[in-house]
């Protein structure tokens, strides 16, 4: 039987790989990673969830960071997932209040981390991605935050 983290990473794979082949456009993996993070959050059955900002895309060398800032609103409950190509093996997150205190991380071995929030008062927070393993010289990811 696939696991449901197997099958999110197949499908992750695939919308990045058909991704790759549009370089024309300002983002060329916008669209695909939009799709991969709104199916990550229909499997999970994140009802009622919507993307509420548009996704963040990059691309990190093994050991890299990439620092992310997003504005939460007061009381709305988000929840902040991160998925990546076929040569991800390991990324992960952390989530940062707006004085640097971390509010949630993942940093378990897994190539879809969530962290989550219910900001007591509108700020902008940070997100720090982390490529912790990366099969090839770089390894695009994607981030999305959803809010209900």
């Amino acid at each position: 039987m696939i696991s449901i983290k197997r099958f999110l990473t197949g499908i992750c794979v695939v919308g990045l790989v058909l991704g790759f082949g549009i370089r024309a456009q300002a983002n060329p993996f916008l669209h695909s990673i939009r799709e991969q993070l709104q199916l990550v959050a229909r499997t999970l059955g994140w009802d009622g969830y919507r993307l509420s900002h548009e996704p963040f895309t990059g691309v990190l060398r093994q050991g890299e960071t990439d620092w992310i800032a997003i504005r939460l609103r007061s009381g709305i409950e988000y929840v902040i997932i991160a998925v990546c190509d076929q040569d991800c093996r390991d990324i992960d997150l952390r989530l940062y209040d707006e004085n640097g205190y971390l509010i949630d991380d993942d940093l378990a071995l897994d190539d879809v981390p969530v962290v989550t929030a219910i900001p007591r008062r509108t700020a902008t927070f940070q997100i720090e991605v982390i490529m912790s393993r990366c099969r090839t010289r770089d390894c695009v990811y994607g981030v999305g935050a959803f809010a209900r």
